[in-house]
């Protein structure tokens, strides 16, 4: 069964991501459109993983079945400039043929709606319900007169990397600041070379930047582990920071001139305390309940309100859309701003963190260091990984049990797939099963180092146990 998780559909190349499937999903979004009279009009865009373009392809052979008109990105392009593409339109939905920051060996689709947004969930069901309900695939082929009429190449770098200028300012063009940037072999580097030509940015070193559906052999995400390996080019070279993209150009990695990593709680907190204090903007925030309560602190610092929601970043700019807030992001490295983009962009954020500094005149370092003593966050945040027995069902075993922690909990919150404790001195250890392997992802933020390992320890033990248990 096809299903749509907080990033899309994703599957494995020649397994669940295959023609057949690929080509059932843009038939039930062809029917979604069709039957709600919606405008006949889609774009797709692609990245440089294997079988992406021709997914594409297969996908608009589709559309231009069933008589709607393809906007098809002319060059392998990141996911943002498909979400510019689905707002400056004016169009329902947008595809982008993508698996993220997943191994080499996944792909997928992933679908945008209107005003530039990720697909919530009433469409993602609406999409679901068509998957279980086709009779016939509709299909044309790309060489036929009928794809030739409704199927058009376009370009829509040029005019993204204008509308990412209108939030940049200016001070930026020509500035000498010495940067390196590590592209993972994504596609997000089509756009930040765009950007760096257009802000004439001559000391911007850019590594790793060449088409490679194998990644280099490396997980596609500027994860802590991956983004330290520039640490001694760093400090060698004098850079003031390296930043760094998944493979489609949405999540963002940083590690500060002293070579140290930045995590995604620390950019987001310092871009809030930049664009309030510097930039003298206004609002609340949002973050999804797997990111730290550093933004809670900067926001109530200022006055303002930092407002929780569930994974996925469908979640936060329906949130921020509600509140009207001023920044949304997720520990996992997307964020954007009020009037922007309703989705995470890399290219925007990255180039938002050098205006930051350059403005600033202050080390990364030193900026990190100003916003925590702004307002008082002497806390730990942790993320781990633990892996169970395939066999075990997760769900059950948590809404069944608790696990031994070294305090007790004063608040259990339950929602969807993650389970969030809640101690006092506003401390938390949120668990997330994941939707696609025997495995829980950890999150944890309290003020003492000691704790965080402990409870690290304890909840490896009762994972441990559970397996075991299921094992005999």
């Amino acid at each position: 069964m096809i299903k749509f998780g907080t990033g899309g559909f994703r599957g494995i190349i020649g397994d669940d991501f295959n023609k057949e499937n690929i080509q059932l999903i843009a038939q039930a979004i062809s029917n979604v459109i069709i039957k709600n009279n919606l405008r006949r009009q889609t774009a797709i865009g692609y990245d440089y993983r294997f079988l992406s373009p021709e997914a594409a392809t297969w996908m608009s052979e589709v559309f231009a079945a069933n008589e709607i008109k393809v906007s098809y990105s002319c060059e392998p392009t990141p996911s943002p400039t498909m979400i510019y593409a689905t707002k400056i339109l004016g169009i329902d939905y947008g595809v982008m043929i993508t698996a993220s920051h997943n191994p080499p060996t996944f792909n997928g689709i992933k679908v945008f709606q209107k005003g530039g947004m990720d697909a919530d969930i009433e469409t993602t069901q609406k999409i679901e319900y068509e998957l279980n309900s086709i009779n016939e695939v509709k299909c044309v082929s790309s060489l036929s007169e009928t794809y030739k009429n409704y199927v058009r190449e376009t370009n829509f770098t040029e005019s993204y990397i204008s509308y990412v200028k209108e939030f940049i300012s200016p001070v930026i063009k020509g500035n000498e600041i010495k940067v390196l940037y590590d592209g993972f072999y994504g596609v997000g580097e089509r756009t930040i070379k765009e950007a760096i030509k257009e802000y004439e940015l001559s000391n911007i070193t850019l590594k790793h930047c060449k088409h490679d559906a194998l990644f280099g052999g490396a997980l596609p995400n500027p994860t802590k582990d991956n983004m330290l390996k520039n640490k001694e080019e760093v400090i060698n070279n004098n850079y003031a920071f390296c930043f760094g993209m998944d493979s489609d150009g949405d999540r963002l990695g940083i590690i500060d001139e002293n070579g140290n990593y930045v995590d995604s709680n620390e950019i987001m907190a310092c871009l809030y305390y930049y664009l309030i204090k510097y930039r003298n903007e206004s609002g609340d925030c949002v973050r999804n309940l797997a990111t730290s309560i550093l933004m809670d602190k900067v926001s109530n610092k200022f006055g303002y309100k930092c407002h929780e929601v569930d994974v996925g970043f469908k979640n936060i700019s329906s949130k921020m859309k509600d509140v009207n807030a001023l920044l949304g992001g997720e520990s996992s490295g997307g964020l954007t701003i009020r009037n922007y983009l309703f989705g995470k962009d890399s290219t925007f954020s990255s180039l938002l963190f050098l205006e930051m500094v350059i403005v600033m005149n202050k080390s990364v370092s030193e900026i990190v260091k100003e916003v925590k003593e702004f307002c008082e966050y002497n806390y730990i945040f942790d993320e781990d990984i633990s892996t169970y027995d395939k066999s075990l069902n997760m769900y059950e075993c948590l809404n069944s049990t608790t696990p031994k922690f070294n305090k007790e909990p004063i608040r259990i919150e339950k929602i969807n797939n993650n389970v969030k404790y809640h101690f006092s001195n506003d401390e938390w250890i949120l668990l997330r099963i994941s939707g696609t392997e025997p495995a829980l992802r950890v999150f944890i933020e309290m003020k003492d180092p000691k704790d965080v390992y402990e409870n690290k320890k304890l909840l490896n033990s009762y994972i441990n146990d559970l397996s075991k248990e299921t094992i005999r």
